[in-house]
């Protein structure tokens, strides 16, 4: 399990590359869901110390982490970070069990069926959505609602406690889904949104989480089919250390997306890693990975059949191009000659 986990930074690094991608900014409170105040957790919000109600739960250092594949559609899971063999990892802590458990959030599902759907509001509080009020919309509550599941973050891990300065950093690093995903906080119920993370802006994007925090957000989603979210979490340690590990968030958003799909989806990310099986990192230069030897050397291999038949077609233009400059400076150099001779001609007569 621990060789799994501390190996996702690396797959991590390719794979938020070619997923990376903006959909439109924004962030919301939905008609007909009323939210609840949780600690405020903006990436430039003030540090510890802030004046923030806490969603009250103890975390228990000998809580188990399990390794088999989960869907969760309705109960409590946080993400958050644990000290697994004293190194820094991302994990999801299953509160639908007693005692709680910890898992992979990539071998989690977070599924979310008809229970989840809310129209979209009316009024200009949500015109940032960029969808036509009415419009169903997926959505993870801030506080807890019956058939839901009820997605926050903790920092709550008493190794965690003791070992981090102030607070850590959840960064969204890219996003792979058919519709637009936006995390937002709601200060009491008609307070205006708190953006969190928008899809719509340059990635990544961090939000912040002060150390022994336990927060629950807003999660919405524009479109049915599978999510996946890279991210990563990072924290500057007392002992002056900087800590992070990334992992993915899976959400099969829709009453007929198949959380089984979403795993498999995971999983083939996963194996088309070109870092997963220990080939050269995307970060390398060409000449890291695919410098050719030199031609004169011993054992130097020629060159390919393709560069070489390139060779003569740009050597063929080359000169192609200088037979062209010569046959124009003589017709040039003629019609001059000939001019010249029709000006000496006129002067005689």
């Amino acid at each position: 399990m621990t060789s799994r986990l501390t190996s996702r930074t690396t797959r991590l690094t390719s794979r938020t590359t070619r997923r990376r991608r903006a959909v439109a900014y924004t962030a919301t409170l939905l008609a007909g869901l009323t939210l609840g105040v949780a600690p405020v957790a903006l990436a430039d919000a003030p540090s510890a110390g802030s004046d923030t109600a806490d969603l009250e739960q103890t975390v228990e250092a000998d809580e188990e982490v399990v390794t088999e594949d989960a869907a969760v559609t309705v109960g409590h899971v946080d993400v958050g970070p644990r000290f697994l063999d004293g190194e820094w990892t991302m994990l999801a802590r299953d509160d639908r069990e007693v005692p709680s458990v910890w898992r992979d959030p990539e071998r989690t599902v977070l599924h979310l069926g008809d229970a989840a759907a809310l129209p979209a509001p009316e009024g200009p509080d949500y015109e940032f959505l960029g969808v036509e009020p009415g419009k169903p919309l997926y959505v993870v509550p801030q506080t807890q609602a019956p058939d839901v599941v009820w997605l926050g973050w903790n920092t709550q891990d008493p190794e965690v406690v003791d070992a981090v300065e102030q607070g850590a950093s959840l960064r969204l690093d890219g996003v792979d889904g058919p519709g637009e995903v936006f995390v937002f906080l709601q200060e009491g119920v008609t307070g205006p949104p708190n953006v969190l993370w928008n899809s719509g802006e340059p990635l990544p994007q961090e939000l912040w989480m002060e150390v022994n925090t336990h927060v629950h957000a807003n999660w919405v989603f524009t479109e049915p089919g599978i999510y996946q979210l890279d991210v990563t979490m990072l924290a500057e340690l007392t002992d002056g250390t900087t800590a992070e590990d990334g992992s993915t968030l899976v959400f099969a958003v829709g009453e007929d997306t198949d959380p089984e799909e979403a795993l498999a989806a995971v999983a083939e990310a996963a194996s088309d890693d070109p870092t997963a099986d220990g080939s050269a990192s995307p970060d390398a230069s060409p000449s890291e990975v695919t410098a050719p030897a030199a031609t004169d050397a011993p054992g130097a291999s020629a060159p390919s059949s393709d560069s070489g038949s390139a060779a003569l077609i740009w050597g063929a233009a080359a000169a192609g191009v200088v037979l062209l400059l010569v046959l124009v400076a003589r017709v040039v150099g003629a019609r001059r000659a000939r001019a010249a001779a029709e000006r000496d001609a006129g002067d005689e007569s």
